[in-house]
């Protein structure tokens, strides 16, 4: 599976502690697109990747996406931050 495009929309809150940088939306193979991931401030200065979720009725948070391999997930994480450092 390979990324073939990552897109980010930059989000402020206005919020001074709010810890939402920007959305992504990642396409794959060039004919799966996948929205929905956040790019998210660490409280120790750094930055994760947050991936798509929806609130459960017990007001949990539950991923919608789920890759399986951890090197898919590692490639899919460094491509979407740095895609958000070249926008910033």
């Amino acid at each position: 599976m390979n990324i073939s495009e990552v897109k980010i929309y930059p989000f402020d809150t206005g919020e001074p502690d709010s810890s939402l940088r920007a959305y992504a939306d990642v396409t794959f193979n060039q004919a799966v697109l996948i929205k929905g991931f956040r790019v998210l401030a660490a409280k120790n200065g750094g930055l994760f990747v947050g991936f798509p979720s929806k609130k459960g009725k017990d007001g949990k948070f539950y991923d919608m996406v789920e890759f399986k391999s951890a090197s898919i997930q590692s490639s899919l994480r460094s491509a979407i931050l740095e895609a958000y450092k070249v926008y910033s």
